[in-house]
């Protein structure tokens, strides 16, 4: 009786190491992908866009892969239906997906995201009719992009930026309350990225550029739904 109280100890132990494996190995993709599908109201899919791992040293470190991708990026939106409560919050999803094979690095900073289009690189967001809306955040074009400004995309593997608006600041636009607002997301990139040599005595870099792609994405509009 002991030996097998023994072994089953060790089978629940080993059924649970390899539970917590394959947790670590899907999470950062499939998992959520799976929990988005199951609950979709409580999980969405991918991982915030701010997890992800940021670039180091984009000269010496890219996928051939990514490079290579002709049409890496798509984005797609989700909005929550209009709150009524003015002090409640209204939110809206922005997901970026890798459609590629390799690692493919894009443009993004969490205070960065924007309404409007300004011509820089980034994500952001476009409402038709125009609203006064605005996310807070502020962005322009610099020649080489910092690495705390490139978040890096594994293989098929997508993540959420999601945009928090006051419920007031929304409620006071006739458009949104009739149901004629339209919400679209976007992702812009207009640089490869300049690599900048260190200073002192260093190898020449593998890459000339940052390998960022170059282009502009854009969403399938979505009307906001009301509550």
């Amino acid at each position: 009786m002991t030996n097998i109280r023994s072994i089953l100890l060790k089978n629940r132990i080993v059924g649970l190491i390899l539970l917590v494996a394959l947790v670590f190995i899907s999470g950062p993709n499939i998992l959520p992908r799976a929990l988005s599908s199951l609950l979709p109201s409580v999980f969405y899919e991918g991982v915030p866009c701010a997890w992800l791992r940021r670039a180091d040293d984009r000269a010496n470190h890219q996928s051939l892969l990514g490079r290579a991708a002709p049409n890496p990026i798509s984005v797609r939106v989700q909005v929550d239906p209009l709150p009524t409560d003015p002090s409640a919050l209204w939110y809206v999803r922005i997901i970026v997906t890798n459609e590629s094979l390799g690692t493919v690095p894009f443009v993004y900073s969490p205070n960065q995201v924007i309404v409007g289009d300004n011509d820089s690189s980034g994500i952001g967001l476009l409402f038709t009719p125009p609203n006064g809306l605005v996310t807070g955040g502020q962005r322009a074009n610099t020649p080489v992009v910092p690495d705390s400004a490139i978040r890096l995309l594994g293989p098929r593997q997508r993540c959420v930026h999601t945009v928090e608006f006051p419920a007031g600041n929304v409620l006071i636009d006739g458009n949104i309350r009739a149901g004629l607002t339209q919400v679209r997301a976007y992702y812009r990139n207009n640089s490869r990225g300049q690599v900048v040599q260190p200073p002192g005595i260093a190898a020449t870099p593998i890459f000339n550029d940052q390998g960022l792609w170059t282009g502009y994405v854009e969403s399938n509009p979505v009307v906001i739904p009301l509550s």
